[in-house]
């Protein structure tokens, strides 16, 4: 009942949104740290740690793409960072339970050999290792990991061609299977996974929310494994093309999805989660240009409020928003063409958003708390809309 009721109350504040718009609001001030200089910093990828230092996995865009790591030791309060090797693309971190990274990522380019890779911290060192799938499979774009509560691996990747360079352009998964590892195909149609985020249900099962960029079957999907097969199911562009992009999730501690994503023809940053078994879908704002080959950045606060990172590439402004009584309010974390590939993560009432510095060839993080009250500045006409049951 408890559930039922708290389900209903959700899906009203959701309808109630429908009657406004974002709104812009000024908040407490944020504090930036300029934490790398080596380039600027793409595919920022956070997690937070139970003892409340942060992890950041990303690649400077300079001479043999590194994949470097970044630590905030909350004690010292002080920033560590560290390489972990060459030629890296698309990286995605998660931890795992003794707090320790593992980040998922695509060799550089998509030529022939480029593969899925799973970099992990020893206690010591990093221990890279390729991901051997079928041979001669070419991985490109967006990579995704998750443990289970054994600390046993998923993945999920866009299998870009095979050894010969034949396009396959299709979602795959794998994970590791007493020795060896066992890919399956997650969806087969062209285009599906470009953009894909995963995460590892209370049952130790993978769920990927996902974009298809063939133009004909573009939109948002979402997959979930029961065990012994994908069940897919489309958000958006189920019969009219809805080209996506910047693809992010998480799931909450029931197991409920929550996704964030931009379209492309008219700029809109949405906000998609379950309901009652049911998707709801929000707009959150509408930016000038959605950038390629972008990622948002998602995560819940202790009362379950989404907040969440988007770059707008036209105007250069990096925004963050969070919803709050039925309504988004959006404020500029930063400007000057910085917020490519941002990630957001939350704890103990503050929240850290990490994203690239492009004028500055930089990574940047930044951090405020949740506590002080935000001051909304305006406000207009926003929709919900519930797209499937």
């Amino acid at each position: 009942m408890g559930g039922a009721w708290k389900a209903n109350k959700l899906l009203g504040m959701l309808a109630f949104a429908a009657l406004f718009s974002p709104a812009n609001v000024r908040a407490a001030e944020w504090r930036v740290d300029t934490v790398d200089t080596s380039g600027n910093a793409q595919f920022t990828s956070m997690q937070i740690d139970k003892n409340g230092n942060v992890h950041v996995a990303y690649v400077p865009d300079v001479d043999g793409h590194p994949l470097k790591y970044a630590y905030w030791d909350r004690a010292a309060k002080k920033w560590f960072t560290m390489g972990v090797t060459q030629i890296a693309s698309f990286a995605t971190l998660t931890l795992d339970s003794k707090q320790r990274p593992h980040i998922s990522f695509a060799d550089h380019g998509t030529g022939k050999g480029a593969r899925l890779r799973h970099a992990a911290w020893d206690g010591s060192s990093w221990k890279v290792t390729p991901i051997n799938i079928q041979p001669g499979t070419v991985v490109g774009y967006y990579t995704g990991i998750g443990l289970d509560a054994k600390d046993n691996p998923f993945f999920s990747f866009y299998d870009y061609a095979d050894r010969n360079e034949a396009f396959r352009l299709r979602l795959r998964a794998v994970s590791l299977v007493t020795d060896h590892w066992e890919a399956r195909t997650v969806d087969a149609q062209g285009g599906s996974g470009k953009f894909n985020s995963l995460a590892v249900d209370s049952a130790g099962r993978p769920q990927i929310a996902y974009a298809n960029v063939k133009y004909e079957s573009s939109g948002l999907r979402y997959a979930s494994w029961n065990g012994e097969t994908w069940k897919k199911e489309i958000l958006e562009g189920d019969g009219t093309p809805t080209p996506v992009y910047s693809v992010a999730m998480v799931l909450d501690s029931h197991d409920i999805p929550h996704v964030t994503y931009s379209l492309v023809q008219n700029g809109a940053v949405k906000y998609a989660t379950k309901i009652g078994g049911r998707w709801v879908t929000q707009v959150v704002d509408s930016i000038k240009g959605v950038a390629y080959p972008d990622r948002n950045g998602i995560a819940l606060d202790s009362k379950g409020n989404p907040h969440i990172s988007y770059y707008d590439s036209k105007a250069g402004v990096l925004k963050v928003a969070h919803a709050e009584r039925g309504r988004w309010l959006v404020e500029t974390l930063d400007e000057n063409s910085t917020g490519f590939t941002s990630s957001v993560a939350i704890f103990d009432d503050t929240i850290w958003v990490a994203y690239s510095d492009e004028t500055n060839a930089a990574l940047k993080v930044a951090h405020r708390s949740l506590t002080e009250e935000t001051k909304s500045v305006d406000n207009a006409v926003s929709k919900t809309n519930v797209v499937s049951k």
